[in-house]
Parts: C-alpha cells; structure tokens; sequence
C-alpha cells in the first residue's frame, strides 16, 4: 500500500508537464507579440520613408526606434522565420501580419513576387536594416515592370536575410493556381496529406470476419474530415517497481532550503574562472579557439548589463592570456584578434546603444578605453552608436575612441560624412579635426557647405586644426558664409594662428565693400581677432582710423572704437604707446573709443562667473 507520500509523488510528473507546456505556451505567445510589434514599427518606418525626407528628424526617430526594436527582438528569440500568405505574414502558425488591400499589402506583394518566406537572421546589421527598408518601400509603391521583390532582394545579396521564393516560369497559370499553392502534380511526394472525405474513401470491408465492430468505429474515425490525430496522453504515472525511499519533514525541508540556496548561488565568478583556467592550460588552437569564444560571451554579458568596465577588464585578461601563449604558436594572439573583432561587429556592438542611455554615471574614460581595445574594425558600429546615444559625456567618450582608433586610417570616417542626420556629421567632423590629417581638408570642405549651420561651425573648427595653405583658403572662404555666426567662428580660428599671413586674411576682409553692411557684433568680432592675430605692422594702419578715420571711412564713432579695440588685442608696446596717448586726447569721441576698447578686453581677460552651469546630458549639442 502506497503512503500518501508515494501517492503525492505519483501525480509530480503529470503537474510538471503540464506546467512546461503552460510555460511554453506563454513563452510562444510572447514570442509571437515581440514579432508582431516589430512588423508594425517596420511597416510604419517604411510608411514614413514615404513621408518624409532623408534627413527628416521624424523618420530618424522610427528609424531609430526601429533599430533598437530590431535587434532587441532578435537577441530575444533568435531567428524570425516568416511565412508569406497572400495577405498574412506568419510566425509559428500565428498571423503577425494581416492587410487585405491589395495597393497597400506587403504580404500581397510579396506573395505576388513569388515569395513564400523569409527569414531575418541574428546578427542584422544596421546598413542591412536601411537596405531592407529601402526593398519594402520600393514593394509597397508597386510593381514597376522591371524588378521584382525577387531581384530587388538578390541584388542586394543580404547576409542575414535568407528568403524561399517560387521561380518565375512556375508562376505561370499551370504552376500556380491563383498564386495560391502549388499543384500535387508537379512536386509529387511533397504534397501533404489531406484527408479524403467519405465518398471518396475505400469502403471498410464487408466481412465481419476482417473487421469487428470497435474496429470499423475507429476506422470510420480515421476517415472522418476533422483528421485529427487521436493522442492518449497519459495523466498518471505508474511508480517504477523497486524500493521507494520516504524522508521525514525535516529532511525534506532542509533538502529544499539547500535546492533553493543552489538556484540563487551566482555562478558567473566560478565558471568564468574555470574558463580561464583553460585558456590558460589549452596546448592546440582549437581548443583555445573554443574556450575564447565561451570566454567572448562573458565579456557580451557584461557589455548587455552595463558592466563596461568588467568587460574592459576580461577583454585585457583575454589578451593576456594570448599574448602569455603566443610563444608557444603565433595563432593564439590571432585567435584573440578574432574574438576581439567579433565583440566590435556592428550587429552587436550596436546593441550598446540602450545600455549607454540607461546608464549616464558610466565613467567616460573607461568606454573610451574598451572601444580602443576593439580595434579599427568597431569603427562603423561607433559611429553608428554617436547617431542613437543621448548623453553628452558618452558621446564624447565614443569621438575619443573614434580619434584613437581612427588615427592611421581615416577613411571610414571620411565614409561616413554622407550620413543624412546631421549631428553624425558633426561629430565626426570634430573626430576629423582632432586628428587634424592633412589630406582630408576637401572632405571638409563639403561640411564646410552643409545645410546645418551647426555643421559648418564645427567644420572651421576642424580646419584650424590643420596646419597646410588649403586649411587656410577654405577658412578664408568661411568669411563668405550666409550666417554670421559661422564668418565669425572662421575670423576667431583664423585669429588663432597668430601670423602676418592670418592678418593680412582678416584686413581684406575688412576692408571689403560689403563689411560695412555688416551688424555691429560681428564687425566688432573681426576687429578682435585682427588684434590677436596681428603684429605692429598694423599699428600705423590702425591709428589714422582712431584719429582721423583713415582709409576705412569717414571715422564715425564705430569705427573709431573697433580701431581701438584691435588695438587693445595686438597689446604691443607700439600699440599701448598709442592708446596711452589717445586717451589723454582732447577730443571727447577719440577719448571715448580708446576707454571703451580698454574696458572690454578687461571684461575678456576676466569674466565673471555664471549663475549657473547647465546640465550637459540636457543640452542638444553633439559631443562637440
């Protein structure tokens, strides 16, 4: 006789499958809603691309947004393999897709083409998703006579988009009917079965000796249309012969208080150091190769729950560890360049985007210091993180890494001055200039004529930093620009080279016939950065203007005051001599400019301290 601990142990198994399969259900269900909530940001991404203009702060927000769904979707359950119904996209038998008008239905148009499933693959990279968007809008403005969703696809050759598609000549009346399944005829022994009804279904036998009555009730069972296999589940479970061992309720109490402090006992510290132990012992490359790539994941963990500095440190032990074995075989330091490429892949890399604005206090320097660790090849998957992180101070970290890694090869960066978001663009103008290449002052040239203001400003900045004549001339070109801002930017960096040859820049443009038209501010701003740029050659050019006006005009009270003002910058002996003995003049105006000049370089050269600073992370500027 069964105790009623034996019984109660009798029913576990039956209670746990049940719960795995409630388990799994659930886990299919959520599965099949992250799907359907990507499509929808997908579908509505690509309407936009309709709407909108390439550089439209909308469409870069679904595109964004559409970016983060995607690779969160893929980290979360891998693969999507979709099938395409004429108008449903399925996804494990569960429509995700639905859209019964034929002008605006993806799953039409690709049904239509030919299509029959596609599939998006883990490690979609970013370019790939732009591409792909580009096909699905392409398909939705309808078929143009020339290229399918077929070729449009093939000709881009995806590396993660895997698709299965019916060849053209079986789209005919006699392959398809309707674009709907193909014919049994011609793919026999792919057909599936179907139950037949029961007119068309061999009659039972009539001998009573062949078949007995619950025989020919299953049998007429079996040809009933519902087809549905009859599975006798068991809901028991038939105790083993054999002994049976009962423990009290003490034993069993602490036997679960010892399984529940097993399930909440961390693992990570052992295991990854039991992975390094092998590292360290492993003789052959390929076993070195296996244990770096479980040694990659710890370090892919720790990037997904902010831990950079965790992972900069595994990364550094990774390549100790290699750099130890290289004596042994060159191969192991290149196996833990692979690891280190891989960890940089775009696909990935890009992932850290959420992770960065969901943790502002990580320290700059240390993000800086993993990104250079990754070597040239992460270069894409950076720039593509300036264009989605939020904080100021992360974005600067990226542009360091950026100017470190970028340094030999630049490239890629030149690359990337197409990009349609604008503050991109900036920041890798400001990449460019601290790397202050010469050779790259053409590509700057083309910032230099961006749409956005804020663009060309951190393009003269790039150019000061370039020591060559052709830095100079597109600075000069500046002067020539439609805001003002941007002329004065290029008057103040010029000013900082601090020669005759920047001097002489600054005086022609002076004295242009239009400079005159100019507002007071930025006139003033020219007649600074003459100052800090000149020497005392200028000084008997400037004195007529502070007395008597000279060649500059007719030396109203404006004048005389930026003549002053130069004055003050250039701060030679010649010049003070004269500022001394002009503001002992006996002509009020002459008195006046040299006091008022005076007065503002004081105010420069010690300004007063701000009410308050501003928070960075709340600012709109690039990490510029």
């Amino acid at each position: 006789m069964a105790t009623p601990g034996t019984v109660k142990n009798a029913h576990a198994p039956s209670t746990t499958e049940q719960r795995a399969e409630k388990i799994r259900d659930q886990v299919l269900a959520l599965d099949v809603k992250r799907v359907a909530d990507w499509i929808q940001t997908l579908i509505k991404t690509v309407k936009a691309s309709r709407l909108y203009q390439a550089n439209n702060p909308q469409l870069q927000k679904f595109q964004l947004d559409l970016e983060t769904q995607t690779w969160s979707c893929l980290k979360e359950i891998g693969d999507i393999p979709l099938v395409v119904q004429q108008f449903d996209f399925l996804f494990e038998n569960y429509s995700v897709y639905h859209n019964a008008d034929r002008n605006e239905s993806l799953a039409f148009r690709f049904h239509a083409d030919g299509i029959r499933g596609i599939t998006i693959k883990e490690g979609l990279e970013p370019d790939e998703l732009r591409s792909f968007l580009e096909v699905l809008r392409r398909a939705i403005d309808g078929p143009n006579g020339l290229d399918d969703v077929v070729t449009m696809l093939w000709e881009r050759d995806f590396r993660h988009i895997e698709y299965v598609y019916i060849p053209l000549e079986d789209l005919s009346e006699g392959g398809v009917d309707q674009g709907e399944e193909i014919g049994a005829e011609e793919h026999e022994g792919e057909t599936i079965p179907w139950p037949v009804s029961t007119e068309d279904a061999p009659s039972p036998p009539e001998s009573s000796e062949e078949v007995d009555g619950e025989e020919g009730e299953r049998m007429a069972a079996e040809r009933s249309d519902d087809w549905s296999a009859h599975i006798q589940r068991s809901r028991t479970w038939e105790r083993p012969e054999g002994a049976t061992f009962q423990i009290s309720d003490a034993e069993r109490d602490e036997l679960e208080h010892a399984v529940r402090l097993e399930e909440v006992r961390p693992l990570h510290k052992e295991v990854l150091e039991i992975v390094a132990a092998i590292l360290a012992h492993e003789k052959e490359p390929g076993g070195f190769m296996d244990s770096a790539i479980a040694f990659q994941r710890f370090i892919e963990y720790a990037i997904e729950e902010g831990e950079i500095q965790r992972a900069h440190e595994l990364l550094v032990r990774l390549r100790g560890i290699a750099a130890q074995k290289a004596g042994e075989q060159a191969e192991f330091e290149g196996i833990a360049d692979h690891v280190t490429r891989e960890l940089g892949r775009p696909s990935f890399l890009g992932q850290l985007a959420p992770t960065l604005n969901a943790h502002p206090q990580l320290d700059p320097a240390v993000l800086t210091d993993f990104l250079v660790q990754l070597g040239s090849g992460s270069t894409p998957a950076i720039c593509d993180l300036l264009g989605q992180v939020n904080h100021v101070r992360h974005r600067r970290a990226l542009c360091e890494a950026l100017a470190k890694t970028c340094k030999n090869d630049v490239e890629p960066l030149l690359q990337r001055l197409s990009d349609p978001r604008w503050y991109v663009i900036r920041n890798v103008v400001f990449v460019l200039g601290r790397i202050a290449h010469q050779g790259v002052e053409r590509a700057l040239d083309r910032a230099l004529h961006h749409e956005d203001v804020r663009v060309r400003k951190e393009a003269v900045r790039a150019l000061g930093n370039i020591e060559s004549p052709t830095a100079r001339a597109y600075l000069v070109s500046a002067f020539r620009d439609s805001d003002s801002t941007v002329r004065v930017q290029a008057a103040m960096t010029l000013a900082e080279k601090r020669d005759e040859r920047a001097a002489q820049s600054l005086l022609g443009a002076i004295r242009s016939a239009e400079f005159s038209r100019r507002d007071l501010k930025e006139r003033e701003a020219f007649y600074e950065a003459l100052g800090r740029a000149g020497s005392d050659t200028l000084t008997s050019k400037l004195e007529p203007l502070l007395t008597r006006g000279g060649f500059f005009g007719g030396g109203d009270d404006d004048e005389r005051y930026h003549a002053a003002l130069a004055l003050a910058w250039l701060g030679s002996p010649q010049a003070l001599a004269v500022l001394d003995r002009e503001v002992k003049s006996k002509r009020e105006s002459v008195r006046k400019a040299v006091e008022r000049a005076l007065e503002a370089v004081r105010q420069a050269a010690h300004p007063a301290e701000p009410a308050a600073v501003a928070d960075e992370d709340g600012s709109e500027e690039a990490a510029s």
